[in-house]
């Protein structure tokens, strides 16, 4: 379990460094974050690409909210993924494998 939380971890960490690379590569050439929504919201991949991604996110709230006790504490998880995006579902993801597994009924996910 701890290997998969390490992982989970990782690739919020690599998400975060993508995000952070592209907020701070300063526009430049291609200009800035809204010049360039406004190009990719021009293209059918990028709407389709930005609907997969809210959808994506909307299923994973639905997730969410079946696996917190609380409807608050599920309502506090899951508002900020549509912000913060994946990041925030890798955090969450790692935080509660434990117990999903525990509920999922999978001890050879388990805590190590």
């Amino acid at each position: 379990m701890t290997g998969l939380r390490i992982f989970v971890g990782g690739l919020g960490v690599a998400l975060l460094t993508v995000i952070l690379w592209a907020a701070f590569s300063g526009g430049g050439l291609h200009g800035s974050f809204l010049d360039q929504f406004g190009v990719v919201m021009t293209l059918p991949w990028g709407i389709g690409a930005l609907a997969d991604l809210y959808i994506g996110f909307a299923l994973f709230a639905v997730i969410v909210f079946l696996a917190e006790r609380s409807w608050l504490t599920a309502l506090l998880w899951a508002l900020p993924i549509f912000i913060v995006g994946n990041i925030w579902t890798a955090v969450w993801l790692a935080l509660r494998l434990p117990s999903l597994a525990r509920r999922l009924n999978r001890p050879d996910l388990q805590e190590d």
